[in-house]
């Protein structure tokens, strides 16, 4: 009797060093976080929207289980931007994410094509993990660690018969502690500007929150700030000018363009992007991060053999058996090819910067792919 219960005790640690692993976050699921206001969370064909601004496309709708988000609230209806499918979501779990990604009401937001275009860099075993957080027309304030100031009725998030009034910073944490019990963030992404236009503190506030953030989910600088430009041609447009010192009081921290993205239809706030700019906003998004972001990030397109890391496109070059190269862009459309080895001014024929893909042969007849950045 008393070696069994020296034997039951003792397998107590072996238990927990089991649950231990199986409760190890996916090192592979790679998680963002999103806030701000309204243009992030979601104004292309929301519920409310002007009919004459409504752009519905087949691609907005497209679902991978690669592709997950946390529930921003309780939904139990019809998707506006994507009406063939139903929100069936609980507050504060995992679902195969499509528009919209926060309230049950809201649209495609930029984040639902930065995703999309992560699938065509990154490695075929990597996910990707939503957390919205963003809350229409809400001022700075409402996001600042410790600050109690009121969120407008009409963007709380609601489960089960709560809301949340106030406190959205210790909501943020919150939920991206449960996401970190399942991946590992990797970004964070912020559209927001409008509320506070043109005050010379945001860019303070804004690296204030960004530094509680780091410090209280424990990411350090190594992970990105992308924070995105306002409507240039809206009634915030001055305000770009302030949202560009933000790389000079956060360190790893970078502005989205919002160069020639167009207003929404019939947009009483001239403040929101049509929905085809909200579609290009998020693929910048995207090839912002891809340049920030650490060197694991591999495209999935092709066969990928031994090489895990960008590169030049002359060393791309060098390593070819016949000199033949194909350049794409992330979402896959062929740039340039190449066929005599030795060309050393390749790049020069590429006119525009961004994050390519090279395509190319090895010796032993396999296709490799690499992404490199032309600056």
């Amino acid at each position: 009797m008393l070696l069994q219960k020296q034997l039951h005790w003792a397998a107590f640690p072996v238990l927990i060093c089991l649950f231990q692993v199986l409760a190890a976050p996916d090192p592979n699921f790679h998680i963002y976080l999103l806030f701000g206001q309204s243009n992030m969370a979601g104004g292309c064909n929301h519920a409310t929207v002007d009919a004459a601004s409504i752009d519905r496309q087949d691609a907005d709708c497209d679902t991978t289980p690669r592709v997950k988000v946390l529930a921003w609230g309780d939904c139990n209806v019809t998707s506006s931007p994507c009406p063939k499918l139903t929100l069936k979501r609980t507050y504060d779990n995992w679902y195969t994410a499509f528009p919209p990604l926060h309230k049950c009401t809201e649209g495609l937001g930029p984040a639902d094509y930065f995703g999309k275009t992560l699938l065509d860099s990154i490695r075929e075993d990597i996910k990707i993990g939503f957390i919205p957080c963003a809350l229409s027309g809400q001022n700075i304030a409402v996001f600042e660690k410790g600050n109690k100031a009121a969120i407008d009725e009409h963007t709380q998030p609601y489960f089960g018969s709560k809301r949340l009034t106030c406190c959205a910073y210790e909501w943020m944490v919150k939920r991206c502690k449960i996401a970190q019990e399942s991946g590992v963030i990797k970004g964070i992404l912020m559209h927001h500007g409008e509320a506070n236009k043109d005050e010379s503190t945001y860019p303070g506030r804004v690296a204030k929150i960004v530094k509680d953030l780091r410090t209280d989910l424990n990411l350090g600088e190594e992970v990105p700030f992308l924070a995105g430009e306002v409507l240039r041609t809206g009634d915030a447009a001055s305000h770009n000018t302030t949202i560009a010192k933000i790389p000079g009081v956060i360190p790893n921290s970078y502005v989205i363009s919002s160069e020639g993205l167009q207003m929404r239809v019939n947009d009483s706030w001239r403040l929101h992007f049509s929905c085809a700019s909200v579609r290009t906003f998020g693929k910048r998004y995207a090839e912002v991060f891809l340049k920030a972001a650490s060197k694991d990030f591999v495209p999935r397109k092709g066969q990928v053999d031994t090489v895990n890391k960008r590169v030049d496109l002359h060393q791309a070059m060098k390593s070819t058996t016949d000199g033949a190269i194909t350049v794409y862009t992330i979402s896959g459309r062929i740039v340039r090819s190449y066929y005599a080895t030795g060309t050393v001014n390749a790049l020069r024929d590429i006119s525009t910067g961004g994050v390519y893909i090279v395509s190319r042969k090895l010796d032993n007849g396999r296709t490799a792919v690499v992404p490199f950045i032309k600056e």
